[in-house]
């Protein structure tokens, strides 16, 4: 860290208060702090944790998952897709019942994840559809479930999924023979109907 704006007693004792800068006993006790913090910048930086979630254990990460009431969360995440969560759960806490919700939710499992509103397709009022590309990633049952948890818990009460749609961006249909598996209508080769 540079000097200016670095962790220097210096510069913590910059922030005092200018009532308490008057008083000598205020002076010395925010020195000596200071003095403490300023040696122990290795420390301090292990308490950052927003900043460094991408380096964090997985542990710390579920506990983090906890303290932050990300309910959607599953243990069973891989450790990428945990990292993804927990950063985009703050974003997705403010727009809970939107479509960017779901959207971010989803896209930490299938990334390139949209949502499709009835108006967009004709479709009935408050009701929507899921396009994921699995291009990458596959179709596997425990990440469809995830998703449906998922939809469930970001969509706005009123509105009705009514289908998911996997897709391979790369042209094949060779990913789409696992939907059956899911508990799905193949529909085209692409679309998966919910039964």
């Amino acid at each position: 860290m540079n000097s200016v704006y670095g962790l220097t007693a210096e510069n913590l004792l910059r922030t005092l208060p200018e009532v308490f800068r008057n008083d000598k006993k205020m002076v010395a006790l925010a020195s000596s702090i200071a003095d403490v913090l300023a040696a122990r910048p290795e420390e301090i930086r292990q308490l950052m944790i927003y900043s460094r979630i991408d380096d964090l254990s997985e542990e710390l990460l579920d506990m983090l998952a906890y303290d932050f009431k990300v309910d959607w969360w599953d243990g069973d995440y891989t450790l990428e897709e945990k990292r993804k969560t927990l950063k985009d759960s703050w974003r997705v806490h403010r727009m809970l019942g939107t479509k960017a919700a779901v959207e971010t939710a989803i896209s930490a499992i299938y990334p390139e994840t949209q949502v499709r509103e009835w108006f967009e397709y004709g479709g009935e009022p408050y009701h929507f559809r899921l396009l994921i590309d699995s291009t990458f990633e596959g179709i596997d049952p425990n990440k469809h479930q995830r998703v449906l948890d998922r939809v469930e818990y970001y969509k706005n009460l009123r509105s009705v999924l009514d289908e998911i749609e996997y897709y391979d961006a790369g042209g094949t249909a060779v990913q789409y023979v696992g939907a059956s598996y899911l508990g799905c209508e193949i529909i085209d080769s692409s679309v998966a109907v919910q039964y």
